[in-house]
């Protein structure tokens, strides 16, 4: 497989977590990890060389120029950095003999084998991605212009077609369309890829991007009410988690129900393995685990997390 991330300096802690979760259930074939960055210290590249390395794995590296992205828009106040737009440039940067990556976000881990989805059929589409089942911007088909009929997915687990994406120019029009709506986009790169490839996206399983909003109250309750044995399936045993808002594992206030996932791989790591939870913490985090699961199969709003509108 070839594997892409993007990261900066802030961020290296938890591409590391991410790309160990990756390679300890993949442990099949050598796989490439292509990372993404517009310069990173030079401790902080090898510490994650290091770990794709350590597993037999191919690294390679490539420096994004800032200049490309000076017309990306950022606000102070968003939780993302500059680095959100980097996939954008895949099918520009990876060498043309690629035909298909796999994008992940570093604030993910993966707890599966990924052959099933490495192996989906990208034929007639420009990727593979996960629907945000309703948890989306509540104006975003309005805002991009498309129906709500296509879906709108999360950008932070792709299955790219690099072929489809260089035949089509497609990071020319990416940044063409960034240029001229600027004004429309909230989440980012995200607006512009749903913008763009809406009725060219393969929407797959949720299991492979389970996103922190799926354990909300309001989006159990949609989804208990379309096929509540896969909901029940997907919530207990997440493929891919994806801890996609704020407060993050590594944060003290986060009440993730299954947050002792991030620690768990960032364990593994020789570097790491000291930024542990306290016993109390760890506790806690079971207790929720438990706790949110049983509320779920009642079908009872109670947990703190739970409780989240």
């Amino acid at each position: 497989m070839d594997l892409v991330c993007s990261t900066d300096n802030n961020y290296v802690q938890h591409c590391c977590c991410m790309l160990v979760s990756f390679f300890e259930n993949n442990k099949e074939g050598r796989h490439s990890v292509h990372v993404l960055s517009e310069g990173l210290e030079p401790n902080l590249l090898n510490q994650i060389k290091d770990i794709v390395t350590s597993y037999d794995g191919c690294f390679f590296y490539y420096m994004v120029d800032s200049n490309c992205l000076k017309c990306c828009p950022i606000k102070a106040t968003d939780h993302l950095s500059i680095a959100t737009y980097y996939r954008l440039l895949i099918a520009d940067l990876l060498p043309h003999e690629i035909k298909r990556v796999l994008y992940l976000d570093c604030d993910i881990v993966v707890d599966v084998p990924l052959k099933e989805l490495w192996n989906t059929s990208l034929t007639e589409y420009a990727l593979a991605a996960v629907e945000e089942l309703g948890s989306s911007a509540p104006d975003v088909y309005e805002r991009l212009g498309y129906d709500a009929k296509y879906g709108y997915f999360n950008a932070g687990v792709l299955l790219v077609n690099l072929e489809y994406w260089r035949e089509k120019g497609l990071t020319e029009l990416f940044f063409r369309y960034m240029s001229l709506h600027s004004d429309k986009l909230k989440a980012h790169d995200q607006d512009i890829l749903n913008a763009l490839l809406y009725d060219k996206c393969l929407h797959v399983s949720p299991k492979w991007n389970v996103e922190e909003a799926f354990y909300h109250y309001y989006m159990i309750k949609k989804w208990r009410k379309r096929d509540r044995h896969e909901m029940i399936s997907v919530l207990f045993q997440p493929f891919i988690l994806h801890y996609s808002w704020k407060p993050k594992p590594w944060e003290k206030l986060c009440r993730h129900p299954f947050r002792l996932k991030y620690f768990k791989y960032l364990n593994k790591t020789a570097i790491f393995a000291d930024k542990k939870l306290s016993f109390a913490e760890r506790l806690l985090a079971h207790y929720d685990k438990w706790y949110l699961k049983m509320l779920i199969r009642l079908g009872v709003k109670g947990h703190r997390f739970y409780k989240l509108e």
